[in-house]
């Protein structure tokens, strides 16, 4: 059976060791183990359960939440037995002593773990929103730009129609005006003619 450390599952999920020494106790009724002490080693399958759990709180899961989804998934492990509560309890003064002093320090990795953990999903949030409002930047930049191209358009579009309007009107008035002197020309050789017959006859 392939094994893995901590540490190695730590480095495939990018994860502290610490975050994942936190999610071993914390859902340790799902996290299979072998062995003991620093001899503990995990199973291959132990990757994607502690893959489910991280992916659980960093989607704003609750820790019962994430309970309820490796419940359905997977087997409870359960770790303590009786017998080894009983071993610890019926231990000398030292020994209690020590176990917690040991006990102690696994709460203080487990608080240490809770807050980087809550350290990462504030980084991930802060990332989500400089995403967001970089997005939202670069929309109004190209909102910005269309509408400046649009007007640009809408002003050449307008000189265009100007100069149409100008070109037509200037068209127009020469054409009255060459019409104008044609009717006066006809005039003029009309009336020169009458009066040259008048002329003639007086």
């Amino acid at each position: 059976m392939n094994t893995v450390t901590i540490a190695e599952i730590a480095s495939r999920l990018d994860l502290p060791e610490s975050t994942v020494r936190y999610y071993r106790d914390r859902f340790s009724e799902f996290v299979p183990v072998i062995g003991k002490g620093r001899q503990r080693r995990y199973p291959e399958e132990a990757v994607e359960i502690f893959h489910t759990i991280a992916d659980g709180l960093r989607n704003g899961q609750t820790a019962t939440m994430v309970e309820e989804t490796l419940g359905r998934l997977y087997p409870r492990n359960v770790e303590t037995t009786e017998t080894e509560l009983a071993q610890v309890t019926a231990g000398t003064p030292q020994q209690v002593a020590q176990a917690m002093v040991q006990v102690l320090y696994q709460q203080s990795e487990e608080i240490q773990a809770m807050r980087l953990s809550l350290e990462q999903i504030k980084d991930d949030l802060d990332r989500k929103y400089e995403e967001n409002v970089a997005v939202v930047a670069e929309a109004f930049e190209k909102l910005k730009s269309h509408m400046d191209t649009q007007d640009m358009q809408n002003a050449r579009l307008a000189r265009e129609r100007d100069q149409f309007i100008v070109s037509q009107m200037r068209d127009m008035l020469q054409k009255s005006q060459q019409s104008q002197a044609q009717s006066k020309s006809w005039w003029q050789k009309w009336w020169g003619k009458n009066s040259a017959q008048a002329s003639v006859r007086s």
